[in-house]
């Protein structure tokens, strides 16, 4: 099982207390400590967009890497790739929606544009062989146009794929998918795609995402995206507040006798240290 740790990017840019560059350095350094196998530093967004992660390039330069460690960064558009380059990230991540409505507001484009900008990134990933990582938003569900057809999906799928992203991480914007509606829509992906493909990232906002896990494991998914102490969601997705905890499918891997690899005392650390800078209780979403 693999578990990516999305805590000082996703789940500190909707932080509306500016976290100081050495705490967040702090942070991603005991994440490292915690031998998580992938952790998204940062984005090199426009400060204007998003005011809490203005020192992308300071971090990415001071953090201390993991050997065993992947280390990412998302990057919106041409202008912040090559701040990634700048940084010597390997890996990168890129971001779509399903969504006309909350494309619109995230990103102030549409679907078919914001393709257009990872098209427009394409031949410099494979001029740097980097790996690239590629988000897909309210899959199931949107804050603004409610629940989403999953034909919708499969058209977005396939471009990214022909982009030549590596990963896809299906999200769940805002956490309202049941079991069986998960279930449903991950039974049709399969039946066009290899599950190898995906990643999944699922919020918490109702209590639904460890059973979402659960079922999506059963059906042979490897990998999910998780944010240590349950921080953070998505600025553009009102109320959709509570990644699930790293440290909850860290014990849904231990009760099914999965192996993350992961130290588990020193995620908590990891999530005690970044709780108490926020003044916020240790988040259990168990």
């Amino acid at each position: 099982m693999k578990i990516v740790e999305v805590g000082p990017r996703d789940g500190l840019q909707s932080v509306s207390k500016i976290i100081s560059t050495e705490d967040k350095i702090r942070f991603i350094n005991l994440l490292s400590e915690a031998n998580l196998p992938e952790i998204e530093v940062t984005s090199f967004v426009s400060p204007k967009w998003i005011p809490q992660l203005v020192d992308a390039k300071e971090v990415s330069a001071k953090i201390t890497q993991n050997e065993s460690s992947q280390y990412t960064a998302l990057v919106p558009n041409l202008f912040g790739l090559q701040s990634a380059i700048d940084a010597q990230y390997q890996s990168v991540a890129v971001f779509t929606t399903v969504s006309e409505s909350f494309s619109q507001k995230n990103t102030n484009c549409s679907v078919d544009e914001s393709l257009q900008k990872i098209k427009n990134m394409r031949h410099i990933f494979e001029q740097k062989s980097l790996r690239v990582r590629g988000y897909i938003s309210t899959v199931w569900h949107c804050p603004y146009e409610s629940k989403m057809d999953v034909t919708l999906l499969f058209p977005i799928i396939e471009k990214l794929l022909s982009l030549g992203i590596q990963e896809i991480s299906l999200g769940e914007t805002i956490g309202k998918a049941s079991e069986s509606e998960v279930e449903r829509y991950l039974i049709e992906i399969l039946k066009r795609f290899d599950v190898s493909h995906f990643a999944l990232h699922f919020h918490d906002t109702y209590g639904y995402a460890k059973n979402n896990i659960k079922k999506a494991i059963e059906m042979g998914f490897t990998t999910f995206d998780a944010s240590a102490g349950g921080i953070g969601g998505c600025p553009y997705a009102p109320g959709a507040s509570g990644n699930i905890a790293t440290e909850s499918i860290l014990d849904l891997c231990e009760s099914l006798k999965l192996e993350t690899g992961v130290h588990r005392e020193k995620l908590e650390l990891a999530a005690q240290f970044i709780q108490s800078i926020l003044k916020k209780d240790i988040v259990n979403h168990g």
